[in-house]
């Protein structure tokens, strides 16, 4: 069974300033521990997998752990052409942190865009059934390429998921993406905010609408070999997204 999903980022300057940003950020959700400023575990209840952001003093990875130090590596290689498919304009973090503080009150879940010019399809599906075979991850309801890992209980695993009245966060995206050459991380959090006042802090092209109902993206002015985007999310009412209900009643275990 899947039991971290570990979101690893080389100690420099610019990854410091990203976890600043990130910790101050997530101190008012309750199920987010912050340890000695490097670690960022998030997990509600006593599910699996756990979601961690770590500093360390390696090369910027992302890796799944199975147990047993089985690792699987999703930033193992890279396009030498870094040229963006999409001309989106990207914000500093110091810019996004400041707009951002005393707003954020749960992560909805993270995710890895993999982009079809670096991972043909067989690759990714050979990728998407090692996760199915270790997690509880659903075909998303509507048809997209937007699987979903729900955090579950061994039972669960094994079996399937029933109890839809405790929070699964975060939940695990998993996109084929084919609007951009580069790998991509993006976190969706929760504010306390209406669409209009997330539209004040990020006016007209700061940031995307690939979902006009429920966020805003916001991209950071981060790396040329990593996107890490920023789904803000609206103000909203607990129910079957937020249970993972539609996922696994509409949606279809992979």
């Amino acid at each position: 069974m899947l039991e971290k999903i570990e979101y690893i980022f080389q100690k420099n300057a610019k990854n410091l300033e990203l976890f600043n940003m990130l910790i101050n950020l997530f101190k008012d959700v309750k199920y987010v521990t912050n340890i000695n400023n490097e670690e960022i575990h998030i997990i509600t209840s006593n599910l699996k997998p756990e979601t961690i952001f770590k500093l360390d003093n390696i090369t910027s990875n992302i890796q799944l752990n199975i147990g047993n130090n089985k690792y699987l590596n999703l930033l193992s290689r890279q396009n030498k052409d870094n040229k963006e498919l999409c001309h989106i304009k990207k914000l500093h973090i110091n810019y996004v942190y400041n707009k951002l503080l005393g707003h954020i009150k749960r992560i909805d879940h993270t995710g890895i865009n993999l982009p079809t010019v670096l991972f043909d399809e067989l690759e990714y599906k050979n990728l998407l059934n090692y996760l199915s075979f270790n997690g509880n991850v659903y075909s998303y309801p509507t048809g997209e390429p937007w699987p979903f890992l729900l955090p579950t209980t061994k039972y669960e695993h094994k079996n399937e998921i029933s109890n839809f009245k405790i929070l699964r966060e975060p939940r695990f995206e998993f996109v084929y993406d084919k609007y951009t050459n580069i790998v991509g991380i993006q976190i969706d959090m929760e504010t306390d905010l209406s669409q209009n006042e997330i539209e004040d802090l990020f006016p007209k092209d700061q940031g995307v609408y690939y979902d006009g109902c429920t966020f805003k993206s916001i991209y950071l002015d981060y790396s040329e070999n990593l996107d890490i985007r920023l789904d803000v999310r609206y103000k909203s009412i607990y129910g079957d997204w937020e249970s993972g209900k539609w996922l696994v009643c509409d949606g279809k275990r992979m």
